[in-house]
């Protein structure tokens, strides 16, 4: 057993050694200890990394079994384009980022500034005409705010290419006693409009869910 256990372990140094990109693990939209490792263009991520992202791992014989968690309900757990602040999030058409989230000046809420960018080749696009459903502010708690901005963001018009900032407001009268954790920015298109925007606008999300789920908490 001892002599198996350095053999494995002499392999994994070789291909630490050999390695040709090394990458930042991110889980969750959260750093994680350890990187990801490319060798001859394969990925290899941390069995631990998989273990915190909540993958139960087991061993039997020679084999070794990944079970992956089922996905929880919920508003705040829709299996979404994950990231987190101050990084560029994509779903095949469009572009976001959540650029800050801080306390409002007259302290009425949540001011949160976001970067939304069209990107696709169509011009005039907007985000209520790809299936827009909602833009919510979510805490700890499971507490969910709105934002009488919505439409401000939803219905505008974005050039080929083109971007815009919004500073996006959410009314709190328990500013004091929590933070916000998650933007969503939820997008449901219905089978009608995506065969629409494949056929005749020939765009399309690249992924099953399109919404986006940013992680702002610290």
């Amino acid at each position: 057993m001892v002599k198996r256990i350095l053999l494995v372990g002499s392999a994994l140094l070789v291909a630490i050694a050999f390695a040709q990109t090394a990458y930042r693990l991110v889980i969750n939209g959260r750093a994680a200890t350890g990187s990801a490792i490319v060798v001859k263009g394969e990925t290899y991520v941390p069995l631990k990394a998989l273990q915190a992202a909540g993958v139960k791992v087991t061993t039997s014989g020679g084999s070794l079994s990944l079970t992956f968690p089922a996905a929880a309900g919920g508003a705040n757990q829709v299996a979404a384009v994950e990231g987190r602040l101050n990084e560029w999030l994509f779903n095949g058409i469009w572009r976001l980022r959540v650029l800050s989230v801080a306390p409002s000046a007259d302290s009425s809420g949540w001011d949160v500034k976001v970067e939304v960018r069209n990107g696709t080749k169509e011009d005039a696009l907007s985000i209520s005409g790809t299936g827009y459903d909602g833009l919510k502010l979510v805490f700890g708690d499971g507490k969910m705010l709105e934002t009488s901005g919505a439409g401000d963001i939803s219905s505008h018009s974005f050039p080929q290419g083109g971007a815009e900032i919004f500073t996006l407001n959410f009314p709190d009268e328990n500013l004091a006693s929590h933070k916000p954790e998650k933007l969503l920015l939820l997008i449901k298109p219905d089978a009608d409009l995506v065969k629409y925007l494949r056929d005749r606008m020939k765009i399309g999300y690249t992924v099953p869910d399109p919404s986006f789920r940013v992680n702002i908490g610290s």
